[in-house]
């Protein structure tokens, strides 16, 4: 499988996110080998413990996956079903390798490369359908919250999915948002707010055939030569059906939060918004060595 990377409009950050809420009603390689496939087991080290580089946390976003979890090397960092998030572990190691594993502890993506820059918190989207999983790492690159203010960001996680159109409040927020892309954050009053995610779910074209008049070739006493009858025109008529999912938001000041757009197995959109982590650890993280 393949290692995809998270991308933003605007400016470049990755996936990152925090404490769980109620969801909605919103490259990887596979290695093949016993020992590669069995699920990394803690180990005990005598060296001494290194600062926090970052938090990692995980969304599960695969229908029919059941139970995942996910390592950074040897150390477990998540375990979800699907459509919830798990809370922030925090990682010593600079760079580390997410693989996640299925409940029979077998391998089922990764292992996925992650940096993590000092003071980093990384939400890793785990998509895309049984079988075919991908890992996605969502560096949030919030700067925090803003007093009296609340800030979100979102991204089209659903692998299954086309490019979406956003809108909040009623205005165009983005266009044609892909698979793996998210917006930059924005800084909104706190309180209820109407998010809306929109695809174009294309339908056959319809074929309209119209038939034209026959040529009859006559001789001059009027007998009958010959009947052509020449090709139908055919016209074309494009058909478009706009899927539409609409989720209320209800944000609290000095918070911050992820919005992720994902799929069930029916190929409906569905959101899950998660309260990104900002605490003063993550700032002295950054002096970590």
């Amino acid at each position: 499988m393949k290692t995809l990377f998270l991308l933003t409009l605007g400016s470049a950050s990755f996936f990152v996110g925090c404490a769980p809420n109620t969801p909605p009603t919103a490259t990887t390689t596979t290695e093949t080998g016993a020992a590669s496939n069995a699920a990394p087991v803690s180990a005990a080290t005598s060296q001494p413990e290194k600062p926090v580089r970052g938090y990692l946390r995980a969304l599960h976003a695969v229908p029919g996956a059941g139970m995942l979890s996910l390592t950074a090397d040897a150390q477990k960092f998540a375990s979800s079903d699907y459509g919830n998030v798990s809370q922030f572990e925090a990682i010593r190691a600079q760079k580390v390798k997410v693989s996640a594993f299925g409940g029979d502890g077998k391998k089922v993506a990764g292992p996925m490369p992650l940096s993590l820059d000092g003071g980093e918190d990384v939400t890793v989207l785990v998509t895309g359908i049984p079988g075919d999983i991908v890992l996605l790492p969502w560096k949030h690159k919030n700067r925090g919250p803003e007093k009296g203010k609340a800030k979100i960001a979102f991204v089209h996680s659903a692998k299954a999915l086309p490019a979406m159109d956003l809108t909040l409040d009623g205005k165009s927020l983005r266009r044609n948002v892909k698979f793996g892309i998210a917006t930059d954050y924005l800084t909104l009053s706190p309180g209820k707010h109407q998010f809306q995610s929109s695809y174009d779910k294309s339908l056959a074209p319809q074929i309209i055939e119209t038939e034209q008049p026959a040529v009859i070739t006559q001789d001059e006493a009027g007998n009958v030569l010959n009947v052509e009858q020449p090709t139908p025109i055919q016209t074309e008529i494009k058909r478009a059906q706009i899927v539409t999912l609409t989720q209320e938001i209800d944000m609290m000041a000095g918070k911050v939060y992820s919005l992720a757009v994902f799929t069930g197995a029916d190929k409906i959109p569905k959101v899950r918004l998660m309260e990104d982590k900002f605490a003063d650890e993550l700032v002295r993280a950054e002096t970590a060595k």
